[in-house]
């Protein structure tokens, strides 16, 4: 009672009461364990308290350092649930309401004072003169009661600024709509433009550090390892949906370990799996320097974050956006039976709170593909027999088609973003060479088109066809887009790439175009189904021999192939591609059976959501969010966690929008592609008979696509094979490559990577092993030479008693000090690790740091050496090799060499022109030798590639000029190369290519450092005709060098 009249007794004076004030308040109020709250969570003044949601959710957290506070604030129950005590809970909501109470009358009074005090005012000309922005309000409220346009946000952002302006700045005040407002500037512009915006306009956002407990109070905040059911199906319902699509997908990060205050924990290292796939979420704590040396050392620190994203199915066109169930830090070596293990964990989560997870979707990764296996039962034993969820379907008995079983629990869904650029990165693959009937399926057909006809027809540029751009969906788009196509149809032997690219296009229209109706998804899935089942029959009728002998009738080459050079395998696409087509196909038509059956409704044909993309936009988007000051736009996981749970309070911003009328921009294609979404809520006939039909069509137009090839094996009695005989062979083909028997255990070995040993859950539980004791003996002792060199290192010797859970007690040369947790982290990092944004940077660092595959730098040792151990022999692999690696030359016919101690003498016609109209490879500088005295090991280059001109069968094309290579006993012939042009077409040939692939492989250019000039005469001697090579001082041209 005393306790609530002391609280009615209360003045407006306490809105402003900060520090020393504020914690008397408090402990008058509420008692000393509130007050012991707020400290802990560094509240300080009423303020800061009424910008607050709930100060209890700090309660939630797990960390050993809470623990006795959460002792004196309630109970722990059997059932492991944690109750505050109502008393408490009932004083801090009655001080509370009486703060919002005498926060509220303020304003209330304010404004009536403001609106009595100027009842009719007449505004002076000088100040009219010197704030002329008066008249324009004065014209503004004029034009506000007859305009359309929705001011409302404006009009309260003016007056909360305004009312701040009158007021005394330690009593600005700020509307919930305006910190949204703020909190989403600091979130899309980052802290330095929000801090400008601050400060030229005064009054108008609160301060850093308001906006900054705004995003940590947020309830949809991320812990790593924890998993958002609760908060994932409030959003379910609020958006009344009830059908879910689960996404998993890792990506590269910054390994770092960092320390979090809040959770008095440590971020970076990767998390163990337990028994049900989930990573266990205990966090790195520890009060010893000495055991976080240990765990430093020895637990595994993550290199990658693995990202849940879980995608509304809504029948709603705009489309409800995914939302991130959980996020942690791996070291990749989780296996099949762990992701399978996930799966049903979170389906069963899921399922008890009322939402259904309809299917499960990744990139290609191989251990997802074995998952998918087990999960679907597809050429594999299935992963949950009598599973009381499981979906059934009654399949026709024509559908012979059809391989996956009746009944599963889910369905999956490979990315098939991922599947079109892995086709794309096939198709430019230097190592496979793609071989379909009479076909050789290759870019030269694209390269032709875009040397021959006009970009406004394709809109093709070489960048499209580089294969080292790995990840590049929009050329593969491109490249099998309908102009593309409707060209190739102009361009001879281009069948094969034609037949190809239309497998490309058919998996973009099944799923990922928004605008195709669910029978034109079956169509077109099915197409890529046929094309590949039809390439598959093929291969696997042709023995090796045969497809070797039609490869080199094919490409020109002047050589025979041994059997080692290309296994069988290298004419088709990868296993994982075809399995993720197949697969792809059938769930697509197994949940257009489930839609037929009314056992799922309408919004699961989403096909469209139904991929990882989602969790590639959440790390698009927390790159996206980087400062403005910084270049870096990876994270470590630490940085992950902050930058989404700064998305997630802009995303609930942008949910809110109907009550807080902000408005955001959006992409001009986000918005039309909206207007032309295939709507799903109209009328959509899916039966099994036309399911049947669209699928009988796509085998019809694949037999008509392939009909030119002629080939006779799809032929049976002179008539083309049935769709029952060729899905009874693939069948059992199929059967033969995908059907192993999966050992989802996989516990081989007791010291497997990816188990959880005894000594790591008790590290991560907060137990202690004999020997963490014997460690533990209050020895954290650190010896430094010099501590003046520590400028800006946390360490310290005393901190305030609330910080020191923060801080290492060590013993620094015989004194104690407080080290700080994150200096702690800094001081055992040996290494400044990261990772580059910038491809061409990456590419640069490739060029100069990286060694053949296999050569080990540190235990080789170069015969010759200069300009360092390994640089000059760097420079000759670069230019032999490693600069037609590079993207950029692509662009490029011609590439021309010129060193910086060279010049141009006198007057060059144009030597570019020469070589096109002569159609020459190469134009050499003067011939020289190297010599064996010189370069020890050199003439192993003459033994080499006499001996790969045997293995391969080469006939060289210019035999004179090989055996003048040689004709000099212990020396090499070479064109001087400070000076030299080449045609970048032939260098990049396949022939010429997997010479220069032998040379690297063979480390000669580390070992011996056979020059770039030696290997390019050679190159020209076995590749190039006489006539494609032509010598400077054959044209008088002259240059000086060294100049």
């Amino acid at each position: 009672m005393s306790a609530s009249s002391s609280t009615t007794n209360l003045t407006e004076e306490v809105l402003s009461f900060c520090n020393e004030e504020f914690y008397n308040l408090v402990k008058k109020q509420c008692g000393d364990i509130v007050l012991d709250i707020m400290i802990a969570q560094d509240i300080s003044s009423v303020e800061c308290l009424l910008e607050i949601d709930n100060i209890f959710n700090f309660l939630k957290l797990n960390s050993d350092d809470l623990i006795q506070l959460k002792k004196k604030a309630g109970i722990y129950l059997n059932d492991g649930r944690y109750m505050i005590k109502e008393g408490i809970i009932y004083k801090v909501e009655t001080f509370l309401r009486t703060l919002r109470i005498l926060n509220q009358q303020r304003l209330t009074t304010d404004h009536h004072h403001k609106s009595d005090f100027f009842p009719d005012v007449l505004i002076p000309n000088d100040v009219l003169q010197k704030f002329p922005f008066i008249r324009t309000i004065i014209t503004y409220s004029k034009f506000i009661s007859t305009s359309k346009t929705d001011f409302t946000f404006l009009n309260i952002m003016l007056n909360n600024m305004f009312n701040n302006l009158i007021s005394d700045e330690r009593g600005y005040r700020y509307d919930n709509i305006i910190r949204q407002f703020a909190a989403s500037i600091y979130i899309l512009g980052g802290r330095s433009t929000y801090n400008f915006l601050r400060l030229n306009i005064p009054a108008l956002l609160p301060s850093v550090q308001i906006i900054q407990s705004y995003i940590a109070a947020s309830e949809s905040n991320l812990t790593e390892g924890l998993f958002n059911y609760n908060r994932i199906c409030n959003y379910f319902n609020s958006n009344q949906v009830t059908l879910g699509f689960c996404a998993e997908h890792c990506t590269a990060i910054i390994p770092k370990i960092t320390y979090n205050t809040s959770s008095n924990s440590f971020v970076g290292f990767s998390r163990p799996i337990d028994v049900c796939g989930i990573p266990v979420a205990e966090s790195f704590s520890t009060e010893s320097f000495t055991r976080f040396e240990h765990i430093y050392s020895t637990l595994p620190h993550a290199k990658s974050l693995n990202a849940i994203v879980i995608q509304p199915l809504s029948s709603s066109l705009n489309n409800t956006s995914p939302y991130l169930l959980a996020a942690y830090g791996t070291d990749g070596k989780f296996t099949a039976a762990e992701i399978i293990s996930r799966w049903l964990h979170t389906h069963q989560e899921f399922k008890s709170k009322g939402v259904r997870i309809v299917g499960y979707s990744s990139d290609c990764d191989s251990r997802y593909l074995l998952a998918m296996k087990s999960a679907l039962g597809f050429f594999a034993h299935f992963a949950f027999p009598d599973h009381p969820d499981l979906f059934t379907i009654d399949l026709p008995m024509s559908w012979s088609w059809f391989f996956m079983q009746h009944e599963i629990l889910f369905v999956c869904m490979q990315d098939a973003t991922h599947i079109c650029t892995k086709l794309r990165n096939r198709l430019l693959s230097t190592t496979a060479t793609l071989l379909f009937g009479s076909q050789l399926v290759n870019i030269d057909p694209l390269l032709h088109i875009i040397n021959n006809f006009s970009k406004f027809d394709h809109g093709l540029v070489r960048s499209d066809i580089n294969p080292k751009d790995r990840q590049n969906f929009n050329s593969a788009a491109k490249i099998s887009s309908d102009a593309v196509l409707n060209l190739l149809e102009q361009v001879p032997n281009s069948l094969g790439i034609r037949i190809y690219l239309q497998a490309i296009k058919s998996v973009r229209l099944a799923y990922i175009e928004k605008t195709t109706s669910i029978m034109d998804r079956i169509f077109h899935g099915w197409i890529a189904v046929f094309i590949f089942r039809f390439w598959c029959l093929w291969i696997n009728e042709m023995n090796k021999k045969s497809l070797d002998t039609i490869l080199t009738q094919l490409s020109d080459f002047e050589f025979k192939f041994n059997e080692k050079v290309k296994p069988k395998s290298q004419y088709f696409i990868t296993y994982q591609s075809h399995f993720c087509v197949e697969i792809n196909a059938h769930c697509l038509i197994y949940l257009a059976t489930l839609v037929n059956e009314q056992q799922l409704p309408i919004e699961a044909l989403n096909i469209w959501l139904q991929n990882s993309q989602g969790c590639e936009s959440t790390f698009r988007s927390a790159r996206s969010i980087s400062s403005n000051f910084s270049s870096g736009v990876n994270f470590t996981v630490s940085q992950f966690l902050s930058q989404a749970n700064k998305l997630s309070t802009l995303q609930n911003i942008k949910n809110n929008k109907n009550s807080n009328h902000l408005r955001f921009p959006q992409h001009h294609k986000l918005s039309k592609a909206s207007e032309n979404v295939f709507e799903l809520s109209k009328p959509t006939v899916v039966s099994k008979i036309n399911i049947e039909n669209a699928v009988h069509k796509a085998y019809e137009y694949v037999v008509h696509l392939l009909s030119p090839l002629k080939i006779k094996h799809f032929e049976r009695n002179g008539q083309i094979i049935t769709l029952n005989d060729l899905s009874n062979i693939i069948s059992r083909q199929l059967e033969v490559f995908w059907s192993a028997e999966i050992e989802l255990n996989e516990d081989a070995t007791d010291d497997s990577d990816s188990k959880i040993s005894d000594t790591t859950i008790n590290e991560l539980n907060g137990y202690d092993s004999d020997d963490l004791l014997e460690s533990d003996d209050g020895n954290d002792s650190i010896h430094v030479t010099n501590m003046k060199n520590g400028q800006g290192i946390r360490v310290f010797d005393k901190v305030k008693q609330e910080l020191a859970h923060t801080y290492f007690q060590v013993n620094i040369n015989n004194e104690i000090k407080y080290l700080h947790k994150q200096t702690a982290c800094w001081l055992l990092e040996k290494d400044k690790n990261t990772l580059s944004a910038d491809r061409l940077s990456r590419v640069r660092d490739g060029i100069f740091t990286s060694f053949p595959k296999g050569f080990d730098p540190y235990l080789e040792e170069p015969t010759w050496s200069k300009r360092g151990k390994w640089n000059y022999h760097h420079m000759c692999r670069f230019w032999f090799k490693l600069i037609l690696d590079i993207p950029l030359i692509n662009k490029y016919d011609y590439v021309m060499r010129l060193d910086s101690d060279l010049k141009v003498m006198g007057v060059w016609f144009n030597v570019f022109e020469l070589m096109k109209n002569k159609t020459a490879v190469n134009f050499a500088n003067v011939e020289q030798a190297d010599t064996e005295a010189i370069l020890p090991g050199l003439m192993k280059l003459k033994t080499f590639t006499l001996d790969y001109q045997k293995k391969y069968g080469i006939i060289p094309k210019n035999p004179i000029r090989l055996t003048r290579a040689f004709d000099i006993p212990n020396h090499i012939r070479l064109h001087n190369t400070n000076f030299d042009i080449f045609k970048v077409e032939f260098f990049k040939s396949q022939p010429v290519t997997h010479w220069t692939n032998a040379v690297d492989e063979s480390f000669g250019i580390f070992r011996y450092r056979w020059g770039d000039h030696v290997l390019r005469y050679l190159t020209t001697a076995m590749f190039a005709t006489p006539n494609e090579v032509l010598v400077r001082t054959d044209f008088n041209l002259s240059y000086c060098h060294p100049c």
